[in-house]
């Protein structure tokens, strides 16, 4: 009985100084990645990705039908567009990063539900793009390092980069190319090439922090090569190579 409560502890132990220091990333993460939205990319009518990219195409779109007599808030609306995958999340993800994530998209939000009608860097729309790309990577990279996310599709990259072992930078640039060819076709071209950039700096910067999972080789070497292969083949969404090989000194 006394050993089954010493496991309970063991297992309901919670790491405080690990648990702390990871509010604390996804806080100075997702401010540092709202900030650059805020100030840098939005006011300056250029375009992010995933979730936030595709709320601000809805309501560029909806302002442009409308001319201008209904403006929906960023930051609401994206919220509201995030609980799907949220959902999502919750069911395939570690309950953890769930949990943290959900802190990240509730400031993400609010920061998001301020707007500015001038960016820093004025008319300057290339220094726009530069700034708020690399604050976008920065803050995202910092709140990846902890095993967290910003929210919207960063929750299903995540997974797959999980399944498929391809980083998370990657799957962001494939998506965020649809919301940029769109936005340029009915924004124009120069919106759509500054986009891009702000998205490549942003993609750039968020690999160099965080690399995504650790790749790791396993060499096992055995007489029983094919049982073990089949084994790994069904509990396990990875490759196997096998390699016949003959000892040096035995032949």
């Amino acid at each position: 009985m006394k050993s089954d409560n010493m496991e309970k502890t063991k297992r309901l132990k919670i790491d405080f100084k690990k648990e702390l220091k990871t509010i604390v990333f996804v806080v100075v993460g997702t401010v540092i990645a709202g900030l650059g939205i805020i100030f840098f990319v939005d006011p300056a009518k250029l375009y992010c990705g995933g979730v936030t990219g595709l709320t601000q195409l809805i309501i560029n779109v909806i302002n442009l039908v409308t001319g201008g007599n209904l403006m929906l808030n960023l930051g609401l609306l994206s919220f509201v567009l995030q609980i799907p995958l949220m959902i999502f999340g919750y069911i395939k993800l570690n309950k953890r990063f769930i949990y943290y994530t959900f802190l990240s998209i509730v400031i993400y939000s609010a920061i998001l539900s301020f707007r500015v009608e001038t960016p820093v860097m004025g008319d300057d729309i290339l220094s726009n793009a530069l700034v708020g790309g690399i604050l976008g990577g920065l803050g995202n990279g910092i709140i990846h390092i902890v095993g967290a996310s910003s929210g919207g599709t960063s929750i299903l990259f995540q997974y797959l980069s999980i399944k498929t072992g391809r980083s998370v930078g990657q799957y962001q640039m494939v998506f965020h190319g649809a919301i940029i060819l769109v936005a340029g076709l009915i924004f124009g071209l120069d919106i759509a090439i500054y986009t891009i950039v702000s998205q490549l700096i942003t993609s750039i910067v968020l690999d160099k922090i965080f690399t995504g999972y650790n790749f790791m080789k396993l060499e096992i070497i055995s007489a029983n090569g094919r049982e073990i292969a089949d084994a790994l083949k069904s509990r396990m969404p990875h490759g196997v190579t096998m390699i016949d090989a003959i000892g040096a000194y035995t032949n």
